[in-house]
C-alpha cells in the first residue's frame, strides 16, 4: 500500500449493545379496601347490605364471597363486577337503593380497587 493508508479498509466498528431501558409495568394505584372502599361501603351499603338478599358488604371476606346470586366483585374487571355495574346504573336497580348516589370520586376509587385485583389491604 503506498502513502497515507490508501487502499486500507477500516476495521468495522463493533455494534453498541441497546441500552437496557426499564418498561414500567403496569401501574396500580394506591388503594386500600380498609382506608379507601370500607368507609365508603360502611356509610353507604351496609345499611341494607349487612346481610339483606344474602350480600353483606362489612368485611372484605364477604363483599368476595358475593351475593346468593354470585360473585359481586370480579377482581381485575369492573365492567364484569355487579357491585360496579350497581352503582354506576349499568344494571337495576341502581345502588345505594334509596339512597345519595355515591359521588363520582367515591365510584373511581371503587373502579380502581376493583381494577388492582380487589385487594385485601
Amino acid at each position: 500500500m503506498g502513502p497515507g493508508g490508501m487502499g486500507r479498509v477500516p476495521a468495522p466498528v463493533p455494534p453498541m449493545a441497546p441500552t437496557p431501558v426499564q418498561t414500567p409495568g403496569p401501574w396500580t394505584p394506591d388503594v386500600s379496601f380498609e382506608r379507601d372502599i370500607r368507609p365508603i361501603f360502611t356509610r353507604a351499603c351496609v345499611r341494607c347490605h349487612g346481610g339483606a338478599a344474602g350480600l353483606w358488604l362489612d368485611r372484605y371476606e364477604r363483599v368476595m364471597a358475593g351475593s346468593a346470586r354470585g360473585p359481586v366483585v370480579i377482581p381485575g374487571n369492573p365492567e364484569a363486577s355487579e357491585l360496579y355495574r350497581r352503582i354506576t346504573g349499568r344494571s337495576q336497580p341502581a345502588m345505594p337503593l334509596g339512597g345519595p348516589p355515591l359521588s363520582p370520586e367515591e365510584i373511581e376509587r371503587i373502579r380502581q380497587w376493583i381494577a388492582a385485583g380487589a385487594p385485601d389491604n
